[in-house]
C-alpha cells in the first residue's frame, strides 16, 4: 500500500501501448460479429421451423449478467433521463456495443493497471478514485487515454506516496492533518475503539492502525506483519481480559494504553522514525504558507507579529472555500461586514452579494487598488491589519477572514479581529489546521479566546471547528490543511 517508487518502474513504450489498444478493438470487433451471427441465425432458425423463434434468456436469475443480457437481447432499449424524463430508444446491437466496449475497457485498465505494478503506485484515496471510476463509465481505452493516465500516475509518483501517508495519519487523529501532531511522548487518543467485548468497534480504525504500522515497518526497512503480529491484534487479545483493564502493551514503535471504555491511548516513542515521518509529511504538505516552522519565535511571543507574513502570506481562497465560508457566516442583508484580508475579494464579493456593506483591508498596495477600482468597493483600507485600532471603529455584524498562516499569524489575525466584532456577531475564519491543536503560547491564546466564544449556530450540531477537504488550496501550490473557524461573540 505504501510501496516507495523505485527507478526500477518503467512506463510502456508507444508501440507496445498501441497495440494492446489494437488488441482491444479487435476483441470488440470479433465480438460485435459474433453478435451478429447470433442474431441472424435465431431469425433463419424461426423462419424454418414451425416452433418459431426460439429465446435465450436471463430471467430467474438473481443476478444477471448485463454483458449476457445485451448479447441475446433484439429489443430495442428504452431509456428514461433522470432528470429530465426524457425517453432514449436505443437499437439493441447499439446498446450491446456500449455495453462490450465498457466490460473490455474496464478489463483492459484494470489488466494494464496490474501488469505494469501502477497499482502499487497509488494510495488508498488514488486507488478508490481509480476502481469507482471504472465501475459506471470507463474512459476509452486508447492509446492517447493509456499515455495520459500512466503518464500522470507515474510524474506523481513521490506525490501519490506521500499522499498516502499524510492520508493514513489524518484518519488515525485529526491533529495529523497539522504538522503539530508529531511530538516525542505525544499522546494519541482513538476514541470508543472497542466494543465492550473487546473487539474493535469499527474495522476501520483496526485498519488504519495496521496502516500506520506498515507505515513505521517500510521506514524500517522491515516486511509487513501478519495480522496475529500486528500491533492491532495485541491490542484485542489484551483487550478481551476486562479484568486487566486499564492495560499497557508495547511494541516495537509505540505502546498503547487500552482503558475499559474502549479508548486507546497511544505514544510513539521512535523519535528516529517520528523524524522520518515528520520528514515525509513536510515534503508533501510543504510549508508554502508557513505551517511549518520550526523555530521558537512563536513560542516565545505571545503578542502579535509586528512584521508581515513571508509573500504577504499571499494563497487566495478558492470559490469552493468561499461558498463553505459563506455557508458558515450566515450573512444577511443590511449587515457590516469586515474582511481583514480581502486580497483578490474571493470572500468579500460573495458577502457583498448577499447584501452586506463591505468594508476591506489589504496590506498589499496593488490588491488594495484593484478592490476598489475593479471591484468596486466603496470601503477599501490600505494597510496591515494588525496596526488597526478597533476603538476607530464601529464595530461589524460580522468578519469573514482568510488571513496569512505563516508563523501562527492567523491566530493574531483572528484575536485582533474578534476586537473588531460587536456583542452577537460573526466570526469566520479559514486557519491552517495547525490553529486547532498547537500548543505554543500564541495558540493557546486563541483556544481561550474560541472557548469563551459561542458557536455560530444557536441550535443543532455546536461545532466551532470544521475540517475543509484535503488539497483546498492545491491550487494556490500548498497541500497544507485548513480548517474553518465560526464562532459567534457572546452578547
Amino acid at each position: 500500500m505504501f510501496e516507495q517508487p523505485t527507478s526500477g518502474q518503467e512506463l510502456m513504450t508507444p508501440q507496445q501501448i498501441s497495440d494492446i489498444c489494437e488488441g482491444r478493438d479487435q476483441t470488440i470487433a470479433m465480438w460485435l460479429d459474433l453478435y451478429d451471427h447470433y442474431h441472424d441465425t435465431r431469425e433463419a432458425a424461426g423462419r424454418l421451423s414451425i416452433a418459431g423463434s426460439l429465446s435465450l434468456s436471463t430471467s430467474g436469475e438473481r443476478y444477471e449478467d448485463k454483458l449476457t443480457k445485451a448479447f441475446i437481447s433484439s429489443k430495442t432499449i428504452r431509456k428514461r433521463h433522470r432528470e429530465t424524463g426524457d425517453c432514449t430508444e436505443i437499437p439493441a446491437r447499439e446498446n450491446f456495443t456500449a455495453v462490450l466496449t465498457q466490460t473490455v475497457d474496464r478489463r483492459c485498465w484494470t489488466a494494464l493497471m496490474d501488469q505494469l505494478g501502477f497499482d502499487q503506485l497509488l494510495d488508498e484515496q488514488a486507488r478508490r478514485e481509480f476502481h469507482d471510476g471504472l465501475r459506471e463509465a470507463p474512459a476509452a481505452f486508447t492509446s492517447e487515454n493509456c499515455s495520459a493516465t500512466f503518464g500522470h500516475i507515474w510524474g506523481n509518483r513521490r506525490e501519490l506516496y506521500l499522499r498516502g501517508i499524510a492520508n493514513v495519519f489524518a484518519k488515525l487523529d485529526r491533529r495529523f492533518r497539522s504538522h503539530d501532531g508529531f511530538k516525542i511522548g505525544s499522546r494519541l487518543i482513538v476514541d470508543r475503539a472497542l466494543n465492550e467485548w473487546g473487539s474493535w468497534d469499527r474495522y476501520e480504525r483496526r485498519d488504519t492502525l495496521r496502516d500506520v504500522e506498515r507505515v513505521f515497518l517500510e521506514l524500517d526497512g522491515k516486511p509487513p506483519v501478519s495480522e496475529r503480529q500486528s500491533i492491532a491484534h495485541l491490542v484485542t487479545d489484551a483487550a478481551r481480559n476486562r479484568a486487566n483493564l486499564p492495560a499497557v502493551i508495547h511494541g516495537d514503535y509505540w505502546r498503547v494504553r487500552i482503558f475499559k471504555n474502549g479508548n486507546l491511548h497511544i505514544w510513539f516513542e521512535n523519535k528516529d522514525l517520528l523524524d522520518a515521518v515528520n520528514r515525509l509529511l513536510a515534503e508533501y504538505y510543504g510549508e508554502a504558507i508557513g505551517d511549518g516552522y520550526d523555530t521558537s519565535e512563536a513560542d516565545d511571543a505571545p503578542s502579535f507579529h509586528l512584521t508581515p507574513a513571508k509573500n504577504f502570506g499571499e494563497f487566495f481562497t478558492s470559490e469552493e472555500v468561499a461558498r463553505q465560508v459563506m455557508e458558515r457566516a450566515e450573512i444577511r442583508a443590511g449587515q457590516r461586514v469586515l474582511e481583514p484580508s480581502a486580497g483578490n475579494a474571493a470572500l468579500a464579493k460573495p458577502a457583498r452579494e448577499a447584501g452586506a456593506d463591505v468594508t476591506c483591508v489589504e496590506i498589499q498596495p496593488g490588491l488594495a487598488h484593484e478592490l476598489g477600482v475593479l471591484h468596486g468597493f466603496a470601503n477599501v483600507i490600505e494597510g496591515d491589519f494588525l496596526a488597526l485600532d478597533p476603538a476607530h471603529f464601529t464595530p461589524f455584524d460580522c468578519i469573514v477572514m482568510n488571513p496569512p498562516f505563516d508563523r501562527g499569524r492567523d491566530c493574531d489575525h483572528v484575536r485582533h479581529a474578534y476586537e473588531f466584532l460587536k456583542p452577537g456577531g460573526v466570526l469566520v475564519a479559514i486557519m491552517s489546521a495547525r490553529a486547532e491543536f498547537a500548543e505554543d503560547k500564541r495558540h493557546k491564546a486563541l483556544h481561550r479566546l474560541v472557548e469563551q466564544a459561542a458557536p455560530v449556530s444557536r441550535w443543532g450540531r455546536q461545532s466551532k471547528w470544521f475540517d475543509l477537504p484535503p488539497g483546498s488550496f492545491a491550487h494556490a501550490g500548498t497541500n497544507v490543511n485548513t480548517v474553518i473557524l465560526a464562532i459567534r461573540k457572546p452578547e
